[in-house]
């Protein structure tokens, strides 16, 4: 029987009104039962997926349990009851619900669920004011974690966690004929108010987007970074080999299998005695040869396939290192133009700006963005800063350089300027135009995703991160060898290393990432651009957040005038956290540090968190004062005077940092006093003393940097 005539047959009394010993055998459709796992409902609209009509009662919660275990059936009782009544019983002059919503119902029940046993509130009266307010408070949260794509998160994520709320008020008098106690008041006043707020939530959402483990994020970076060197002019090497080989058939389809032959041990031939580079600092070349693995059956070799592969990897180093270090999303990277300026030999739309300092010279593209706006305008992106004195490149203008080669073939058939472009499957290389695709976002997923699984090794990861917020939270990376990554947290990620740079990093990459910071603080064509400034905005209350978060969960120790402060008067945020799940505590003390207005400066030797602003050390020594945000006056901040500000803070993270300060003001000290000069050099040993000083206080043995220094003597005078 299908579920209409199911509805039918039963209008007199409807399944959740009836007691719970007459439900055991009844039918919702044909094909499940009311005690079911899933309800898979017979949906009459034509052309509807069958997921469209599913509602799934399978679901994991957050006490570590099944919804349908036997602990929680009560819960499951009243839910089933409810999502029944919004078929059979709509109430407060609402139409019923097709079957076909059943897949959005559960979309909505998946939020609402586990965030109500998350707070041990599990019945209809226990949702009050309170209890909305609170849900509106952490669902930003909780849709960011779904994302999978930051530029569509979609109004429906939002909506319908909100809208399970507002037909639990709905149905109240259907909930309380079924013995129920229902919802004690109208969640919020508004008619339209489950549509204004998830509007509202979506914005937020994107703020609550967390960046990559660091774990993760920093083998990754490096290795696509590793990738635009000598493997990339490899790879170009190779397609020039296969192009010169490669050529188009026109014969009769009889003998297009010899002449597929044929151009098979052409490639083979031009591809066999090719020797890969040996990077330095290696013994043996990169890659082995293509002629040590056996050829494949059928009409490509071995040798081919290969360089397919790698040329789509070389385009996933590309995307991953423009994304990673400029913050670009996804759509502004496919919809780059291809081409080189021939008096600057820069890469169409790029050029090189003087900044305010003069010092510096910044890489800024101009580009057309079209996304999220009525009509095109142009905006910069900046790509990064070098000295006036260098000719460095950086390193999201090396990988469109590499694009710019990469694709060149493809490009001229297709008679396109577009930047990416690719050949269809199994395509050695394009003949014709109706053999090429042109790049779009999911393609780009795709080749980040194929770049990290068979290039980054993360089979030695550790079960939890170190600055993890929900348990476990590495064994996916691992299992999954990276395929769990969503390239919108490379933004996030760009964020953060700008904010704050990790020495674990490639020199290469930590510089890009330094020359994003000094364009921060210098400003020009910094902050011009929304789309590239709202990942550092966000990603620095993020970091001020962790901060707070680490320091009452005892995770980190921290130094510096306002790191004693902090731990002296943090019991308000402690108790944010105390008998919480980890990942309720931090998004408690994220909330608290949006709600407070708090901000966080960071710097390689440690934050500016000036919780007075009038006390900053910067601004004293400049006799200026902050003006509404209180940033501080990079003119004069430097590790000296921050050190003894009211508003220094440092932890863990800036121990590198620390350490170096340390050995080298102290060789420089002592080797002045071997000299008899050691008077002159006080201000070394005024450095060196406060750097032992708070690595000491951050717990660290500082003995072994003693023998640092030592060598570092040593290795002078020899």
């Amino acid at each position: 029987m299908l579920t209409a005539e199911i509805i039918r047959v039963n209008s007199g009394t409807h399944f959740h009104l009836r007691p719970e010993c007459e439900l055991d055998e009844v039918w919702v459709s044909s094909r499940s039962r009311w005690r079911d796992a899933l309800w898979w409902l017979d949906n009459p609209s034509i052309g509807q997926r069958p997921l469209a009509s599913k509602v799934t009662w399978d679901m994991k919660l957050p006490d570590g349990r099944n919804l349908l275990d036997p602990e929680h059936s009560q819960l499951l009782g009243w839910l089933r009851r409810f999502v029944w009544s919004l078929f059979v019983d709509p109430r407060d002059k609402a139409k019923a619900y097709k079957t076909g919503n059943g897949g959005m119902l559960t979309q909505g029940l998946r939020v609402v669920v586990p965030w109500m046993v998350e707070r041990g509130q599990m019945w209809p009266k226990d949702v009050n004011k309170e209890f909305v307010a609170a849900f509106i408070d952490d669902l930003p949260s909780i849709v960011a974690v779904e994302v999978d794509d930051e530029e569509v998160i979609r109004e429906g994520a939002a909506y319908m966690p909100l809208k399970i709320i507002d037909l639990l008020w709905r149905q109240r008098l259907a909930l309380g004929e079924a013995g129920i106690s229902p919802m004690p008041e109208r969640p919020w006043l508004d008619e339209k108010g489950a549509n204004s707020i998830a509007k509202r939530i979506i914005t937020e959402a994107r703020g609550w987007i967390r960046p990559l483990p660091d774990e993760v994020a920093i083998p990754l970076m490096n290795k696509a970074a590793w990738f635009l060197g000598a493997p990339a002019e490899d790879v170009l090497r190779l397609r020039e080999k296969i192009e010169k080989v490669y050529r188009p058939i026109e014969t009769p389809n009889e003998k297009l299998w010899r002449l597929h032959q044929a151009r098979r041990k052409r490639m083979d031939a031009a591809l066999s005695d090719y020797a890969f580079s040996i990077i330095d600092g290696e013994s043996a070349s990169w890659h082995e040869p293509l002629t040590s693995c056996q050829a494949k059956s059928g009409r490509e070799s071995y040798a081919s396939r290969r360089v397919r592969q790698l040329v789509a990897t070389v385009a996933g180093a590309a995307c991953i290192t423009i994304q990673s270090s400029t913050g670009m999303r996804a759509s502004e990277i496919c919809a780059l133009r291809a081409g080189t300026c021939p008096d600057t030999g820069l890469p169409r739309g790029v050029r090189i700006v003087e900044t305010a300092s003069g010092l510096n010279e910044a890489f800024v593209l101009r580009s057309e963005l079209t996304k999220e706006e009525e009509v095109p305008r142009d905006v910069d992106w900046l790509l990064g800063m070098r000295p006036k004195s260098s000719d460095e490149i950086p390193l999201p203008v090396r990988a469109m350089q590499v694009l710019d080669r990469l694709f060149a073939h493809e490009r001229k058939l297709a008679k396109t300027d577009r930047l990416l472009i690719t050949t269809k499957s199994g395509v050695d290389l394009a003949v014709n135009e109706t053999q090429i695709s042109l790049f779009n976002t999911p393609r780009l997923n795709r080749f980040i995703k194929n770049f990290i699984q068979r290039w980054v090794d993360l089979s030695d990861l550790p079960d939890e991160s170190a600055h993890r917020i929900t348990r476990n939270d590495l064994i996916p990376w691992r299992e999954s060898k990276g395929r769990i990554i969503r390239p919108h947290q490379f933004r996030k990620t760009y964020a953060q290393f700008a904010l704050s740079i990790d020495p674990r990093l490639l020199p290469a990459v930590q510089r890009q990432y330094h020359h994003v910071a000094m364009a921060i603080t210098e400003g020009g064509y910094w902050g011009r651009n929304r789309i590239q400034i709202e990942p550092i905005n966000a990603m620095a209350a993020q970091l001020t957040a962790m901060q707070m978060y680490e320091m009452v969960t005892g995770r980190t120790k921290v130094a510096g005038k306002m790191g004693a402060q902090l731990e002296e008067g943090i019991d308000e945020v402690r108790k944010l956290v105390e008998g919480v799940d980890m990942e309720v505590g931090w998004r408690r003390v994220m909330r608290f540090v949006r709600d407070n207005s708090l901000h966080m400066w960071f710097a390689p030797h440690g934050n500016c968190f000036p919780m007075d602003p009038g006390a900053m050390g910067c601004h004293k020594a400049a006799g200026t004062r902050p003006i509404g945000v209180p940033f501080p006056n990079f003119t004069t901040r430097e590790p000296s005077l921050c050190a003894g500000c009211d508003c220094f803070i440092l932890d863990l993270r800036h121990v590198g940092f620390w350490q170096e300060r340390y050995i080298t003001n102290a060789a420089a000290h002592r080797q002045a006093e071997a000299r008899g000069q050691g008077g002159m050099f006080r201000v070394a040993a005024m450095r060196a003393a406060v750097a032992k000083k708070l690595l000491e206080r951050l717990g660290i043995n500082t003995a072994p940097l003693d023998l640092c220094v030592e060598r570092e003597i040593a290795d002078v005078e020899h």
